[in-house]
């Protein structure tokens, strides 16, 4: 068991240092839920080495559940 399993924890975040300290939560064992802006994490652009993806963007937003289709859906009312 890690140490934080059972801890959820819901982040609002972009850029580098929440988003690595979020990685660092879910590594440990916490489930972490990322909320985007509608628009996405502008990390998500950086590059497309990782199958199509940020090479950036998936080292730190690795272990966690992105909800940002969540957020296009609650704009576009869908």
């Amino acid at each position: 068991m890690l140490p934080l399993e059972g801890l959820l924890v819901v982040s609002l975040e972009q850029a580098v240092a929440a988003p690595t300290c979020s990685c660092r939560l879910a590594d440990a064992g916490a489930r972490v839920i990322k909320i985007e802006r509608p628009e996405g994490d502008f990390a998500r652009g950086y590059d497309r080495l990782a199958h199509g993806e940020s090479a950036y963007f998936v080292w730190l937003n690795r272990g966690k559940e992105p909800w940002s289709s969540i957020c296009r859906r609650m704009r576009t009312g869908g």
